[in-house]
């Protein structure tokens, strides 16, 4: 079966967005660098967090058995490593198709998945029927250009997408009330923050946490050095 695409109208708070989904073309090499560099090295030296140690298990531990939304999937690395179990139908969503398709077809689901083409800070266009049982999103908060108000407003809107016993789950790198950078996190900062990688200068624990208690009954989180880790389940509809 091939790919599913669906489009969304969206508008984009960076010019790059607003000229539309840019043709990027990735190499297999490129994308392994990535991973190693961004999920390897940065996150377990300059922020504190582990991916074997601390994400990727808690991706597998919350991985839904119906159907599972990945929002921001990046190089596909949860999806391909994640324990998604066969039956699961699997939908992903980006502001960008070329992404979106780097993530179906590194799933090694682009033949039943489904990809969405839309921006997160918006209600997703999809049937009102439609209902996940798990959510994710990895490393996604700290890359939207949005004030912590608007980040916060997602958990608002994609509770109505789950089913009543739904699960979301994710982690994203603050930049306030965390532990003092080391040297290498200081100079990862700085570039990610100078290039237009990071847009978190703001985004604190209190406020997400807050956000995810408002719109749900069960909420776990922690700060494991500078990444806010939660789970919230059974949404407040």
């Amino acid at each position: 079966m091939p790919t599913r695409f669906q489009t969304a109208d969206v508008t984009s708070t960076t010019a790059k967005a607003r000229d539309g989904p840019q043709e990027v073309v990735y190499k297999s090499w490129d994308l392994l660098i990535y991973e190693i560099w961004v999920l390897g090295i940065v996150s377990t030296w300059a922020w504190g967090c582990g991916t074997d140690a601390y994400l990727l298990p808690q991706f597998r531990a919350n991985v839904g058995k119906k159907h599972h939304l990945d929002i921001g999937s990046g190089t596909g690395y949860y999806l391909r490593r994640g324990g998604i179990p066969a039956a699961t139908q699997l939908t992903l969503v980006d502001l960008e198709r070329p992404a979106l398709e780097i993530g179906l077809h590194r799933s090694g689901r682009a033949g039943d998945a489904r990809g969405i083409v839309a921006d997160i800070l918006q209600p997703l266009p999809v049937e009102d029927d439609t209902k996940f049982d798990s959510v994710s999103m990895y490393y996604l908060l700290h890359c939207i250009s949005a004030s912590v108000d608007a980040k916060c407003g997602i958990f608002a809107h994609i509770k109505h997408n789950m089913t009543p016993d739904g699960v979301i789950h994710g982690a994203n790198v603050l930049g306030k009330g965390v532990r003092r950078d080391n040297l290498f996190a200081k100079h990862i900062r700085h570039m990610v923050l100078r290039d237009g990688i990071f847009h978190n200068e703001d985004d604190n624990a209190y406020e997400f946490e807050h956000a995810l208690r408002q719109n749900f009954e069960e909420v776990e989180t922690a700060v494991v050095g500078s990444v806010f880790m939660f789970r919230a389940a059974r949404p407040k509809y």
